[in-house]
């Protein structure tokens, strides 16, 4: 019972974390640059005029349904390398922000993810000092394994990519200090 709510303590406090990075830290939104107006509703025109689905969008373009032959993908290379590439997240309709349906899979999400990182902490050397550098690092491998990857194969932006190990190495440690404290050793009677 001690792991599943030092889990959901932990998930609170990463949520709390998560908002004031967010508003006051500008956490997120480090390196996203936004176009005048006047070219925005060009580029939103033409993706309206063009692009019919909802989906995740990397140009230049490949079938990826199949093998592409040594003539497609060399044409491919060949466009890739002269640029410009995108990483396009495409929504056809609108959404309301910070809808509650977002900020709830949000709270959610941080729940289960400190929920895990309870069960790794209660496995864990009963140190509350070792507790909290365990939660800490749980963040620096998120940041590693996702983040770094999009830096490197999607061209994140570097100052989003840092500002996200902000968010998720103070977020765990954060978390972590709480989790380490609800599940500190019970003493021995």
């Amino acid at each position: 019972m001690r792991i599943v709510v030092a889990g959901i303590v932990g998930g609170i406090v990463m949520f709390v974390w998560g908002a004031v990075g967010h508003i006051f830290l500008g956490v997120g939104e480090a390196g996203i640059k936004t176009l005048p107006d006047a070219k925005e509703a060009a580029v939103v025109a033409a993706m309206k005029a063009n692009i019919n689905e909802s989906g995740l969008y990397f140009m230049p373009g490949m079938d990826m349904s199949r093998s592409p032959s040594a003539e497609e993908m060399a044409a491919w290379t060949a466009k890739y390398e002269a640029g410009p590439t995108v990483f396009l997240v495409y929504s056809t309709s609108g959404e309301t922000t910070m809808s509650p349906r977002q900020l709830g899979i949000e709270f959610a999400s941080n729940v289960l993810a400190a929920l895990v990182g309870a069960f790794m902490l209660s496995w864990s050397v009963p140190s509350f000092g070792k507790r909290v550098a365990l939660a800490t690092l749980i963040g620096v491998a998120a940041w590693l394994s996702v983040n770094v990857s999009h830096w490197d194969w999607y061209r994140f932006p570097a100052a989003f990519v840092s500002s996200e190990l902000l968010e998720q190495v103070v977020g765990w440690f954060l978390s972590g200090l709480a989790m380490a404290f609800i599940l500190k050793p019970k003493p021995i009677a």
